[in-house]
């Protein structure tokens, strides 16, 4: 078929671009009413123009995938994502976080050392307070159990980095 003249003026009976497409000439009709499909005004007939509605199907085809994704919506969020892991690394870097694992490494070491050593107490304290009073023994066991709680507050970078290392050398 050869065309001459204007290509933007070209149409086609809504029925025809139907039975081209493989889709009712109802679904036509709902296409005009959402714009996708637009209707020759010129024309007398029930027509609709070739080249608009080509223009329009390229359109929304550059901007989503045969699921129906937007494309540059998912490379935004792409974007976002790669952004965020960036950041992580930096402030990985600046040991300003840490891997999960790597604090529960630590967390598990230090709650386990704290555990033992207030089950010691017992046994530890026994004989130093034997026969003593009441109120000496109570400051007597506060005062250890605040100092096993210091230790376990005193915290720092440093003890991470430990951490870090002997994990990176079982790896």
């Amino acid at each position: 078929m050869v065309v001459s003249g204007d290509v933007k003026k070209i149409s086609v009976k809504q029925n025809a671009l139907a039975q081209a497409l493989g889709v009712t000439p109802g679904r036509i009709s709902q296409l005009v009413k959402d714009g996708v499909v637009v209707r020759d005004t010129e024309s007398a007939s029930v027509a609709v123009l070739l080249f608009e509605r080509l223009k329009n199907y390229f359109q929304a085809a550059a901007k989503r995938t045969d699921t129906g994704i937007d494309i540059n919506e998912e490379r935004a969020k792409f974007e976002r994502a790669r952004r965020v892991l960036e950041e992580m690394k930096v402030a990985k870097a600046m040991r300003k976080v840490y891997d999960a694992k790597t604090v529960e490494l630590f967390m598990t070491e230090e709650l386990s050392t704290l555990r033992t050593q207030l089950l010691g107490l017992p046994s530890k304290l026994a004989p130093i307070l034997e026969g003593k009073a009441k109120e000496e023994i109570y400051t007597v066991m506060t005062q250890e159990i605040e100092e096993k709680l210091a230790e376990l507050s005193e915290y720092s970078p440093d003890l991470f980095d430990e951490e870090v290392e002997e994990d990176e050398a079982s790896d």
